[in-house]
């Protein structure tokens, strides 16, 4: 028992000093704002109306859970609305009809809505955007349309009563609090390995697959997650109410939630409560309006929300946290990364340069045959050069090798084992590491958070509940993967830019961070797309040093190249292609 009490508080101090660590203005700042809004209620003038607001924050608490799925994941939802109102109908009928307590009705909403999540989000994920917003859309109505044409699901035209085990004031906190939470889960998210990959994801779909990324799984996953959210503020937001009404969260509470999150800032934590502060902003001016015309304010709040957001599509993504991190920035230029000690790579599959033996690739497009029966080896950490004219196959052979294309005959073998990638996520988890042709880094995120995509793909801790609970082992493991990524920076020469974004690079830096990435992804083949594009006399000075040093790791390379002299003083060997076949071996 003293062993393990040791080791408890042993975590517990750990934790205490990461949170310490990680607290800053920002924090302070936040927690000012949630304790100042606690204390409203007991405050406030007259003419403020707590339930109201209550009712603001549940909309603030979907909308932070929209932030998952549209920010992080890049999946434009308008399905939120539809999961509140399930959230909604399944506790008005766990409380009216089969007479469960409240309290006991509100996790069981939660769960139904978490389970609609997944149903819907094994669909819709896997669409093209444009088709995902319109099939979350037709969700929303048809959620509606079912509690409309079923009377026993909403209660019909009167609804049904649901008692509520809080009053007014119990309501405004707890969604308070839990909106305060969600913000907090969100932010912690965003942070970590998961929520780093979800954004290379929702910015270069190719270039994460090509690092290992689970893309149907994590979109899954944070589509569910916002569902689940948006269940439990519906379930309390009903009970808020008092009665079920089928239109209460509709069409209309799904275009301004993602209203909200748009306005506010998709990809940051706090983007949908900012957003759906700036909604309430609107609905008053859309009160005063009426009142000054002596009409209704029905139709114009939707009409200023409406003209808000395309304002906000057509310049891009600003919103208003993406505005004030920008005029931060200016003001206050980002540090660069604190150097840190050299890492030690973790055993695994990273270990050593694996042989290859690919023998007899074919691949046709149509009539049009890519690779004709292309052979290759490598020897464990030999570096190989691919030469040939444009359309000889040469960029088709190494996505052959990353398990990005399908052939249609030939083996390729990894060290006496056959490769059966069934794409590229396969392969980079196989320990085949392709970078791509065009550069392709992930813009969004900074120099460093590149390189975790890559340091991220054998993690064991990095799951969202450990991350967002801070378990010892995620916290351990979540320090190494930095370390990783650092090192992985510092053979390309980045690490002093990590905090900088990666789209402030110039094109030939952004080709080393590509290579950074990959690197940190520990591969024992490493397939390199014309590594040299756009780089100068001195950049292919570092790039030669850098490679040789990789290869000093014992990593076996391919290196595609149309700079000749270049590859020729780098590799063991240059195999030359022409009409998708190896013709000559120098």
């Amino acid at each position: 028992m003293t062993a393990v009490a040791d080791q408890t508080w042993v975590a517990v101090r750990d934790a205490a000093r990461d949170a310490r660590r990680a607290w800053g203005p920002t924090q302070t700042a936040g927690l000012c704002v949630v304790a100042v809004a606690a204390a409203l209620p007991w405050f406030a003038p007259d003419w403020v109306h707590i339930d109201e607001l209550a009712g603001w924050l549940y909309l603030a608490l979907a909308a932070t859970g929209l932030v998952v799925t549209v920010g992080l994941a890049g999946l434009p939802s308008l399905g939120q609305g539809a999961f509140m109102g399930i959230g909604a109908f399944a506790t008005g009928l766990l409380v009216a009809r089969a007479g469960w307590p409240a309290e006991v009705a509100v996790p069981l909403a939660l769960v139904v809505s978490l389970v609609a999540g997944i149903l819907a989000g094994a669909v819709v994920v896997r669409l093209a955007p444009l088709f995902l917003a319109v099939s979350t859309w037709i969700l929303t109505w048809l959620v509606v349309l079912v509690a409309l044409a079923f009377p026993g699901v909403s209660g019909g035209a009167q609804g049904y009563v649901v008692d509520s085990f809080l009053g007014t004031t119990g309501h405004y906190e707890l969604a308070l609090a839990l909106t305060a939470v969600a913000v907090a889960a969100v932010s912690a998210l965003r942070r970590s390995s998961i929520g780093i990959r979800l954004r290379a994801n929702r910015d270069r779909p190719a270039a994460a697959a090509t690092l290992g990324v689970h893309s149907d799984r994590l979109l899954l996953g944070a589509f569910a997650a916002s569902a689940a959210v948006a269940g439990l503020a519906g379930s309390l937001a009903v009970q808020l109410q008092g009665v079920t009404d089928p239109n209460a969260f509709g069409p209309s509470v799904s275009f301004k939630l993602l209203v909200a999150v748009l306005v506010g800032g998709a990809s940051y934590a706090c983007g949908g409560i900012v957003g759906v502060a700036v909604l309430g902003v609107i609905a008053l001016v859309a009160r005063l309006w009426a009142l000054l015309q002596a009409g209704s304010s029905t139709g114009v709040q939707p009409m200023l929300a409406a003209v808000l957001l395309l304002v906000v599509i057509g310049l891009g993504e600003v919103g208003v946290i993406p505005l004030l991190a920008r005029l931060r920035r200016r003001v206050l230029p980002v540090a660069p990364a604190a150097p840190r000690p050299r890492a030690r790579p973790r055993a695994g599959s990273g270990d050593g340069g694996a042989a290859l033996d690919a023998h007899g690739l074919l691949k046709r497009y149509g009539g049009v045959e890519a690779l004709a029966g292309f052979d290759l080896t490598v020897a464990p950490g030999e570096v190989v050069g691919l030469v040939g004219a444009n359309g000889s196959g040469k960029t088709t052979a190494l996505r052959a090798l990353a398990g990005a294309v399908t052939l249609d005959a030939g083996d390729i073998v990894i060290d006496g084992r056959r490769l059966d990638a069934a794409g590229p996520v396969q392969a980079a988890e196989a320990g085949v590491v392709r970078t791509l042709q065009r550069t392709s880094t992930f813009g969004s995120l900074t120099v460093l958070e590149n390189a975790i995509v890559g340091a991220s793909l054998h993690s064991r801790a990095g799951g969202a509940f450990r991350a967002l609970t801070a378990t010892p082992k995620s916290r351990a493991e979540a320090r190494e993967i930095r370390n990783e990524a650092l090192e992985a920076l510092r053979v390309v020469r980045l690490d002093e830019v990590g905090a900088e974004p990666a789209e402030r690079l110039d094109g030939f830096r952004q080709r080393l961070l590509m290579l950074a990435a990959a690197l940190a992804a520990r591969p024992r083949l490493l397939l390199l797309d014309e590594p040299s594009a756009g780089a100068t006399v001195s950049d292919l000075g570092q790039l030669d040093e850098t490679i040789r040093e990789i290869r000093a790791g014992g990593v076996s390379l391919v290196v595609v190249e149309h700079n000749l002299p270049f590859v020729r003083g780098l590799a063991d060997r240059v195999v030359v292609m022409a009409d998708g076949t190896a013709v000559l071996l120098d």
